[in-house]
């Protein structure tokens, strides 16, 4: 059968796929074209602006695709919205780096004489709290960004900054400096409340954090009239999505932890309503599951594997660890952590919040790996001990 693509469809591409399977052969514009050993296979040819005539023979019946080459009056060859990948995994060590935590005791800066105006000279933190010797109450500003997210303005003149004090091994506050005054607040878990109180010339901010038991929302991408990419053999992408995120949340569940599914059966949901209901049952994690597919005149035999996908950076940490945990247990390539501009990523700020590409639908080899209910169940189990380990962490 011949998966793609479709009669009559458009692309500015100069190049496209054929993808579908056979049992026997398969011979395109007359030319034999090499079966893989399922049986599955994908054939890129080059193509003409206007009408291009395909001639197709699948196990001896013959048929015409007629695809139509289109001009590409940006001279852009993917989609603006197609992924490249993230490379800022040198610039968060060196965030870190950049922090001054090279005294470790906090004599000298607290106990030097005052001076009639705010000098900042060291911060403390602790596991819920941040403490700031000063002066006077210095004319501040702090704002909520999400849940996950403050930013600090201090208002403060001068600046002699000698060091950022981390007394926990494993802090849930992380402090990033973005200018001589402003600061990053980052946090471990989400914050409900937060109380600020001056004392004993110490500006102190206490952050409450939700303790909340484990709610994960699954979000089986797709569904309806939203196929989503299509294997060799027919097989769509939304019920792949679907039976995953079933099997992921009966392990979940297994485990003791409750999960909320954006849809159930074959049904279509808006990235809105998706989203929506992450928010109204307030979730602490969020999943989308995903197989991918690539946009025309890219070779879907040189490109396989996972990826795993965020947004909001509080949710890199997520996505690292469902890699790792994958790459670890899966005979799949990894493909990549991809920081995308994602409606159901960008729109759920306050819960960390990933979506998984689990590897290429239209892959002539790995679709079936991917189809495979083994190989679902093993990977429904891979992702339900890896949340919960992150969870615990």
């Amino acid at each position: 059968m011949l998966a793609y693509p479709p009669e009559g469809h458009e692309t500015d591409s100069k190049e496209i796929f054929i993808l579908g399977s056979a049992r026997l052969s398969c011979l395109i514009n007359h030319s034999a074209i090499q079966l893989e050993k399922n049986g599955n296979f994908c054939k890129l040819i080059r193509l003409k602006l206007g009408e291009n005539k395909i001639r197709i023979n699948i196990d001896g019946k013959s048929f015409t695709r007629r695809i139509y080459g289109v001009l590409n009056i940006n001279n852009n060859p993917n989609p603006i919205a197609y992924a490249h990948p993230y490379q800022a995994f040198n610039t968060l060590n060196s965030e870190y780096k950049n922090h001054k935590t090279i005294r470790t005791s906090t004599q000298g800066a607290i106990n030097e004489p005052a001076s009639s105006g705010n000098i900042l000279r060291s911060i403390l933190i602790s596991n819920k709290d941040i403490s700031i010797p000063l002066n006077s109450l210095p004319d501040y500003k702090l704002k909520k960004i999400n849940a996950y997210h403050y930013r600090l303005d201090l208002g403060i003149m001068e600046q002699d900054l000698d060091w950022i004090h981390y007394s926990e091994l494993n802090p849930e506050i992380k402090i990033e400096q973005i200018s001589n005054i402003i600061f990053d607040i980052k946090f471990q878990k989400p914050v409900i409340n937060h109380k600020i109180k001056f004392k004993n010339q110490v500006l102190n901010i206490s952050f409450t954090f939700s303790e909340m038991p484990l709610l994960v929302c699954i979000d089986p991408g797709h569904g309806g009239s939203q196929i989503g990419a299509t294997s060799p053999k027919g097989i769509f992408e939304k019920d792949l999505n679907l039976s995953l995120a079933i099997k992921l949340a009966t392990e979940l569940n297994h485990q003791g932890v409750k999960t909320i599914l954006t849809r159930n059966h074959d049904t279509e949901k808006s990235l809105s309503e998706r989203v929506r209901i992450s928010k109204k049952n307030k979730c602490n994690l969020f999943i989308s599951l995903h197989h991918n597919a690539l946009p025309d005149g890219r070779d879907p035999n040189k490109e396989s594997g996972f990826s795993c996908h965020y947004f909001h950076e509080h949710s890199f940490d997520l996505a690292k660890f469902i890699s790792l945990k994958l790459k670890a247990s899966s005979k799949q390539d990894f493909a990549g952590i991809y920081k995308q501009n994602l409606h159901v990523l960008r729109e759920n700020p306050d819960t960390i919040s990933v979506l998984i590409e689990l590897g290429y639908l239209i892959h002539p080899l790995e679709s079936d790996l991917l189809c495979k209910k083994s190989f679902q169940t093993k990977t429904a189990r891979i992702l339900a001990k890896a949340l919960l380990e992150f969870h615990k962490s």
